[in-house]
């Protein structure tokens, strides 16, 4: 049988159809939870319907559907407890989306189904598996011996919320300084946007015709691609930033493999190598033989749908 696999992501959702290991079909959408949670869900499953009829199956057809939810979350009792990125808590999503589809429901962190569907589709052997997504936010996602590690209230891998600077950046979890308020990828995005408006004369701001508000992740590695000085300072900065977080997370972990996720990471050659270069020299491991191997993700958000799918294996 099918099963449906669901990425709540900070701006967009997908619902995807998935056979095993393979994505058939997907549908994406705005993730408006302005709206309320009740409207969200009903737009979800709007678009669950939709992705059906569109491959000519019935709602029988399918064994079950997957969530992955940014923030906090529930296994036990389906409720998402508390997502800073989201415009609602306390909701029992679970409940309300069984109830209106009448179909089984799980969920889990999207950060850590993007873990489970890498680790899955790469065949990784790897015992310890740590995934890392550069969006909105920064999520974890963390695969122990072959299984999720989730933690004793299913809120394990909040790396994004360690603090890099404890007086640094307001972060909208209320605390100052974490993590994704320095390195996820709109992170880079406001910093980039900064360094054009400070320096107008440069191709980064020549890039957004003058407007820092048009800058975005595609045009700020293609200013990093074609050599300007501005965008390669923001890339080497922020370079320092990502593995001052990644750092703190092998020291801790040690795992043997880091997988580095999230829309930027398709551009993982232009700030990867940068990134392992400071970890090589500041890892507390350093002197030893065996090293984290760090590389970027190889199946973008198709891990994340698979991942949701798949949740009903575990």
């Amino acid at each position: 049988m099918y099963s449906i696999g669901i990425d709540m992501g900070g701006t967009h959702t997908a619902a995807g159809l998935v056979d095993g290991l393979t994505l058939k079909d997907q549908v994406e959408f705005p993730t408006n939870t302005e709206q309320g949670a009740e409207k969200y869900i009903e737009e979800l499953k709007e678009n669950i319907l939709m992705l059906l009829d569109k491959n000519r199956l019935k709602q029988e057809e399918i064994a079950c559907i997957g969530i992955g939810v940014p923030g906090s979350f529930n296994a036990q009792t389906g409720m998402i407890e508390y997502a800073n990125n989201l415009s609602f808590s306390d909701v029992p999503f679970r409940d309300i989306l069984e109830e209106r589809l009448n179909k089984r429901v799980l969920i889990d962190n999207d950060a850590n189904l993007a873990a489970w569907g890498e680790y899955l589709l790469s065949c990784s052997s790897a015992s310890s598996f740590v995934m890392v997504t550069l969006g909105t936010g920064i999520g974890c996602g963390i695969v122990l011996d072959g299984k999720l590690y989730r933690g004793v209230n299913f809120a394990e891998g909040e790396i994004g919320h360690m603090t890099l600077r404890y007086d640094g950046i307001d972060c909208n979890c209320g605390r100052k300084g974490c993590f994704e308020a320095y390195a996820s990828a709109s992170a880079l995005v406001r910093q980039a946007a900064q360094a054009a408006q400070e320096h107008p004369d440069s191709g980064l701001n020549a890039l957004v015709e003058g407007d820092a508000s048009r800058m975005n992740g595609r045009l700020f590695f293609q200013a990093v691609r074609e050599g300007d000085k501005t965008a390669l300072a923001v890339r080497d900065a922020y370079a320092r930033l990502l593995a001052e977080g990644l750092t703190n997370l092998i020291n801790l972990l040690q795992p043997e493999e880091l997988v580095i996720g999230g829309g930027i990471s398709k551009a993982a050659e232009l700030f990867l190598p940068q990134v392992q270069e400071h970890i090589a020299r500041m890892v507390y491991s350093r002197a030893s033989k065996v090293q984290t191997l760090l590389r970027p993700a190889k199946f973008g958000n198709d891990a994340g749908i698979v991942g949701a799918a798949r949740l009903g294996d575990m």
